[in-house]
């Protein structure tokens, strides 16, 4: 199934370093403490993603990577970065003023006319890896100064900055291995190494965040180092999870992690312990609402429904593995939501959304942003799913909340084109349906003409009556709408017309029950597009839940694939109906 994708802009890195070089400015103007250091982290994943930006802007004009003086400029920033952050770390947040003044000159000095492509880093933005649990991961690896760090982009090469920080190691060359996804290699100048080649003692560090599905780009690396006989067992890697590689992973790749050591980066909980002198989340949230005998509870990967269901029996389904950590902390009888919603600005971006979604009467109040953490004031509400609204109150709320989403939270960030999802439609309906029945979705998107898309917001996503909480006097507040434009997936920002097509889905809408949703919109709505999103979205939901399905097991398996098969009936329906 495909469900994941990622979200690539290009940007003028000129703004990107003047962006930056103000961020770095401003933390000269903070207290210690837990906000200076979210906001010194912030400008280390800032300035990583402009760096790795220009590096693959420089393998792109060289057709190799190579240690050229642009990259090995802009890899000694971020070492000093790192350093910046390890000291704040170390120090319980006890460190303020400017950063220094080297690291200022240094960032000025960036050769930045080129546009780069960037995105936000999949780990900082959305599974509360943090950049500080490598700090500790090479702490403990017993490994020294005489060790080659390498970084694989894009988020790799910041995080082999925190290892080199921590190690005293030499600034890391990075490396990007391209390719088909499953089979990643590496196009290098064998010089890169030259320092470390003939030098018994040295070993190797390879840092990412993966592996992920196949774990191909680590074994790119380590074949690369192997081809110019670096020997296994000097071959150190830096991964973010313990787990093996996913389903995608050959034989071979399995071989390669089985025999690399592993040094794995820290857990949230690990990075940030109760124990020590550094502050921990419950600190950090306590801080911010001002009451020190704060306790938290966590309640992710589904534990939340607990609080809002009674019986098990009516529990929605949780796609689990892929849910945002997220905790109730209590104080008393108040209680707040806290939640992961990414680092630097990425957790910015959506402080301010959610505070205008409060401020417009669709969201729960606002208190701050720690360190990636939105917190909020929890809402009691009771979920839709189980107060539903009579059908003309449900209407007139849907109708007022996606409105003012269209006309509040208009973007230029990227989506998925229409092709992309058309591609991504035929392909689980070929996987769920058959090949018979992909064959006439292709034929049924042949057809028409696409439609033009001129205008993105940041949508929904998720508009399952589940995911609304009814208040005593009927109102609707939407929880998680901040989060699924943003997603770790394909859909990205689209039009308004995707969360129509979703809504009429969802609530199967008469056509003068939709007829009165589009007329509440406040510019025109394309029919077409809307028409167009369908089965684009009811293929993707498909495919999200079940791939969510086969992670599981029990009671949560039965709930996911039930919800799957609901999605794969409307996909069929639609077929049926479209003479497809």
């Amino acid at each position: 199934m495909i469900v994941y994708g990622d979200h690539k802009r290009s940007e003028s890195a000129q703004q990107l370093q003047e962006a930056t070089i103000q961020l770095a400015q401003s933390l000269g103007r903070m207290s210690r403490g837990i906000q200076r250091h979210a906001a010194l982290v912030g400008l280390f994943v800032s300035v990583s993603e402009l760096v790795q930006g220009l590096a693959d802007a420089d393998f792109k004009a060289r057709g190799v990577d190579t240690n050229s003086p642009s990259q090995q400029q802009g890899a000694n920033l971020l070492v000093g970065l790192a350093a910046e952050v390890a000291k704040s770390w170390r120090s319980g947040f006890g460190v303020d003023g400017d950063i220094a003044p080297r690291l200022l000159q240094m960032l000025a000095a960036l050769d930045c006319k080129a546009e780069v492509l960037t995105g936000s880093a999949e780990g900082y933005a959305h599974y509360a890896l943090y950049p500080e649990s490598y700090l500790g991961a090479a702490q403990g690896s017993g490994l020294d100064a005489n060790t080659c760090v390498i970084g694989i982009r894009s988020i790799g090469l910041g995080l082999a900055a925190m290892v080199a920080a921590a190690l005293g190691a030499p600034a890391p060359i990075s490396l990007r291995p391209i390719g088909h996804p499953f089979r990643r290699h590496v196009k290098a100048d064998p010089r890169l190494i030259d320092a470390w080649r003939n030098e018994p003692s040295a070993r190797f560090a390879v840092v990412d965040e993966g592996p992920g599905l196949s774990g191909s780009s680590i074994h790119a690396v380590v074949t690369w180092l192997r081809d110019l006989g670096i020997e296994t067992g000097c071959i150190h890697l830096f991964p973010s999870h313990s787990g093996e590689p996913g389903a995608e992973a050959s034989q071979d790749i399995r071989e390669t992690w089985a025999r690399c050591r592993k040094h794995v980066a820290l857990t949230f909980d690990r990075t940030f312990p109760e124990s020590t002198r550094i502050p921990a989340l419950r600190d950090w949230v306590a801080e911010a609402v001002g009451r020190p005998e704060l306790r938290l509870t966590e309640i992710s990967g589904g534990a939340w429904r607990t609080f809002h269901y009674t019986d098990d029996r009516r529990w929605p389904p949780s796609a689990r593995c892929t849910e945002r950590r997220k905790f109730l902390a209590s104080a008393g009888q108040d209680r707040w939501y806290v939640k992961f919603v990414g680092l630097g600005e990425t957790g910015m971006r959506k402080i301010r959304a959610a505070t205008m979604l409060h401020q417009a009467g669709f969201g729960s109040q606002v208190v701050g942003l720690c360190h990636g953490f939105l917190v909020e004031r929890w809402n009691d509400g009771t979920t839709m799913d189980q107060r539903p609204l009579p059908r003309q109150r449900l209407v007139a709320e849907l109708t007022r909340y996606l409105a003012w989403r269209a006309t509040n939270l208009r973007t230029h960030e990227p989506g998925a084109s229409l092709s992309a999802l058309a591609r991504m439609a035929v392909h689980n309906a070929s996987e769920a349906l058959g090949e018979n029945q992909a064959a006439r979705l292709r034929t049924w998107f042949s057809k028409p003409t696409p439609p033009q898309v001129l205008e993105r917001v940041e949508i929904d996503g998720r508009l399952h009556p589940w995911e609304f909480l009814v208040g005593s006097d009927g109102a609707l507040i939407k929880t998680d709408a901040v989060d699924h434009c943003r997603g770790h997936d394909l859909i990205g920002c689209q039009p308004i017309e995707w969360d129509i097509a979703g809504t009429c889905a969802e609530y199967g809408l008469s056509e003068s029950e939709a007829a009165t949703l589009i007329g509440g919109m406040p510019d025109r709505v394309d029919a077409g597009l809307i028409g167009y999103f369908e089965p684009c979205y009811l293929a993707f939901q498909l495919g999200l839940w079940s791939l969510a399905a086969q992670a599981e097991s029990g009671g949560e398996k039965a709930r996911l694939t039930k919800t799957a098969n609901r999605y794969q009936a409307g996909l069929r329906r639609f077929l049926d109906k479209a003479g497809a």
